[in-house]
């Protein structure tokens, strides 16, 4: 196909240049892999070369990423590995130069997805998005679809590889004309023009890749020049919020200022709300635990308090995966050290038996009966009727039932501190902090899963409204409506939140343990619809008959919303 972009002579005559976009499964080039890559060839103002592939990349593929390119396992299932067509790609890169719209990405996950076939890729790298920032620097945005929008080039399949390339292609022809009338008049040029200085540059990110970031909500992910991703935030600014941290703005994460140095690439993600920000970035830092966050790295060492009523004598034991059987379980809770220590108190207090072993006849006690921190189950000095009401009041406690424990324990403090023995009363003290806290998240876990709702916040889109489908206190689906959004719509929004997504058929499903990798997003629930309260409309739902809310959920969308938080109460409806 020819493009009629040039007069004779065409601009770079001989010189061919390589295209290639890929969809992968993350940003991190180390971690993730590809999903698809598409190569176009350039020569002399023509397209002369295609080639487009599926890619299995035989680890996950993250729902974020199917929403933005469609791309999921169905779609991968059956095709060739990156290293099954390694050769054949290849063979098309040739001898470049590799051209990509932010290429440093594209050149990433080709390095390393060739080395881990055993190949070795080391070609002239040219990048559509620093060329369009130095040969038009007034434009507002670089991403790849304000530059076709400024061009004039229609792009119909964005965010998939074939579509994104060849848009880049025509991309790159606009921009060599430009360059040419520039005094550009070979790849030497072209590769000197993209690195030459524009304004100040912040630390070690070409100020092109900061104008591509998303300007609304989003995520972002500050790599280093090997791919590793070192840090991940969020902001309803993304774009702002990375000329801060580039620029050393922040002070109270000095993880982040130490490593300021190695960053020399930014991605950013952008999302339809704070919340779907907030959830994002909570996933990608459990995915790359980078370097420079502190919180939410790693969620494996959330313990769970468990209670197995199975065995006659049960004890208050803290465990990492939650067991298959009937057992009470409680959690799961984010600090294993204060749940650790409020286990051990409780356990001691109340004489619960410590040890691990099934009790037989013909046991002997152990010390912790001589010292009274255990009631004696293994010698028969206390029946399984007695030992079960004490089992009973340490549950009611850790559930919020019953606090009289925990007053028994601030009256034994008191008095420890009334006959001077200080050391001891200060340790029960924060002991029973510690007992408090689990407890308070306890409390907090059980009313976030408790709820079941719609929430109809404000949208970034004009005359829209974003609609939160809250399942068990998570997250479940996000649509965006208005006030055309005809009813039967919502009911299917809400009918596939409540029983396709959310599993209203299991009537166990409610009783469930909560998983470990879904309590982080609920409690950045909780406080998000803490913080927004008056913006936001809240809609029960039964979870068993959500299309009986549908016409409430309907009403809230039509009706205005409340855009500041110093407007009133929140607008409720029942």
């Amino acid at each position: 196909m020819t493009l009629p972009l040039f007069a004779d002579p065409v601009p770079f005559a001989g010189q061919p240049f390589v295209v290639v976009d890929l969809e992968t499964t993350g940003a991190s080039a180390i971690y993730d892999r590809i999903t698809e890559v598409a190569v176009v060839r350039l020569l002399d103002g023509e397209i002369v070369e295609r080639y487009e592939q599926l890619v299995d990349p035989r680890v996950p593929i993250p729902p974020f990423i199917t929403r933005l390119t469609g791309i999921d396992a169905r779609t991968v299932r059956g095709k060739p590995t990156f290293g099954d067509v390694a050769t054949r790609v290849r063979e098309h890169l040739a001898s470049g130069p590799l051209v990509a719209h932010n290429a440093s990405f594209d050149e990433a996950f080709l390095r390393h997805a060739f080395t881990r076939a055993g190949h070795k890729l080391s070609l002239p790298r040219l990048c559509t998005l620093r060329l369009a920032r130095r040969l038009l620097p007034r434009l507002p945005a670089y991403r790849l679809d304000a530059l076709t929008t400024y061009f004039g080039i229609k792009n119909k399949g964005r965010h998939r590889a074939a579509g994104d390339a060849e848009a880049t292609a025509q991309v790159l022809l606009r921009l060599l004309a430009l360059a040419a009338e520039h005094g550009a008049g070979s790849l030497d040029d072209l590769l000197a023009l993209q690195g030459s200085p524009v304004g100040r540059k912040p630390r070690g990110v070409d100020e092109s890749v900061i104008q591509a970031l998303p300007t609304g909500p989003g995520v972002y992910l500050l790599k280093d020049t090997d791919g590793h991703v070192l840090y991940v935030g969020k902001s309803i600014h993304v774009r702002q919020r990375v000329r801060e941290h580039l620029r050393g703005g922040s002070l109270d994460q000095p993880r982040l200022r130490r490593r300021l140095s190695q960053i020399v690439d930014v991605e950013g993600i952008a999302t339809g709300s704070e919340l779907e920000a907030l959830f994002l970035e909570s996933r990608l830092i459990k995915r790359y635990l980078p370097e420079a966050n502190m919180l939410q790295r790693n969620d494996v060492d959330y313990p769970f308090i468990r209670i197995d009523a199975s065995d006659p004598f049960p004890r208050l034991d803290v465990t990492r995966e939650p067991p298959a059987d009937d057992a009470l379980l409680l959690g799961p809770f984010r600090r294993r050290g204060t749940v650790a220590a409020a286990v051990d108190l409780l356990t001691e207090y109340l004489g619960l038996r410590q040890c691990g072993d099934r009790l037989k006849p013909g046991m002997s006690a152990c010390a912790l009966l001589d010292l009274g921190k255990c009631l004696g189950p293994c010698i028969g000095t206390v029946d399984q009727a007695a030992y079960g009401v004490v089992v009973q009041r340490a549950a009611d406690l850790l559930q919020g039932r019953d606090t009289s424990l925990l007053i028994e324990l601030t009256t034994h403090r008191d008095a420890l501190a009334e006959d001077l023995r200080f050391e001891e009363a200060a340790l029960l003290r924060d002991r029973i902090r510690q007992i408090e806290h689990v407890v308070g998240v306890q409390r907090r876990l059980t009313s976030v899963a408790a709820r079941n709702l719609a929430i109809v916040a404000p949208s970034l889109k004009p005359a829209a409204r974003e609609l939160f489908c809250i399942r068990r206190g998570q997250l479940v689906s996000q649509a965006s409506v208005s006030r055309q959004t005809h009813l039967a719509t919502i009911e299917r929004v809400l009918a596939h939140a409540f029983v396709t997504e959310g599993a209203a058929s299991d009537p166990a499903a409610d009783s469930a343990p909560i998983p470990r990798e879904k309590v982080d997003e609920m409690h950045l629930l909780d406080t998000w619809l803490q913080r927004n309260d008056e913006r936001l409309v809240v809609i029960p739902v039964d979870p068993s008959a959500p299309a009986a809310s549908a016409e409430a959920v309907a009403a809230a969308v039509r009706r205005p919303l409340v855009t500041s938080a110093r407007a009133g109460g929140r607008a409720r409806a029942s």
